[in-house]
């Protein structure tokens, strides 16, 4: 075997530089016309995609610092106190958290009927068709490791929102708001088109 020379330049594409991330809700307004605010309650106030393949779809794949392999996403999610995700469930991929700072309440169910709490280090793995989401508990800002697994880049257009958190979108932000994320993969239970 052989192994494979990389130049330091062509390892710079390789290297997700954290203080330079732009949080994927920036993207979302102008490529899809999701309001910021929309997206950002939708899906914790700020993701950072460290890594996806290119061309995978879903709503939080846009621009990854890392061009990666099919099949893995790595999301870092900085939540204030309080923030947290509607209720959804990915149906065809695994998502797994990490806390890496402050602690993490994690709800599963339809309706979020049970839980755990995640300190640093803790991780949970959500196995598909299970409704989640995460809480920060802290009195400031905390960090989410977010990884999601799945076959192929069509896998990531599974995420469904519960039905109490359709409902509020739907109020919130009309439909409009509702059909452009359908566009990108998101189902809201309960709301018919």
């Amino acid at each position: 075997m052989t192994t494979v020379s990389v130049s330091p330049e062509q390892m710079e594409s390789r290297i997700a530089r954290f203080d330079t991330l732009q949080p994927q809700s920036a993207m979302y307004q102008s490529e899809t016309g999701i309001p910021r605010e929309a997206y950002e309650l939708m899906a914790a106030k700020t993701l950072y995609l460290l890594m996806a393949p290119e061309g995978q779809g879903g709503p939080m794949a846009q621009k990854p610092a890392i061009a990666g392999e099919k099949g893995l996403s790595v999301i870092i999610a900085r939540c204030p106190p309080g923030d947290k995700p509607l209720l959804h469930a990915h149906f065809k991929t695994h998502e797994t958290f990490m806390c890496l700072t402050g602690r993490f309440r994690i709800r599963w169910g339809d309706r979020g009927e049970h839980e755990t709490v995640l300190k640093p280090y803790d991780m949970i793995a959500v196995p598909p068709g299970v409704c989640r989401d995460f809480t920060n508990m802290d009195d400031e800002d905390a960090l989410l490791l977010v990884l999601i697994t799945g076959q192929g880049d069509e896998d990531f257009n599974d995420i469904a929102v519960g039905p109490e958190d359709s409902k509020m979108m739907v109020e919130r932000f009309g439909m409009d708001v509702i059909h452009r994320y359908q566009k990108i993969g998101t189902e809201f239970m309960g709301v018919t088109v």
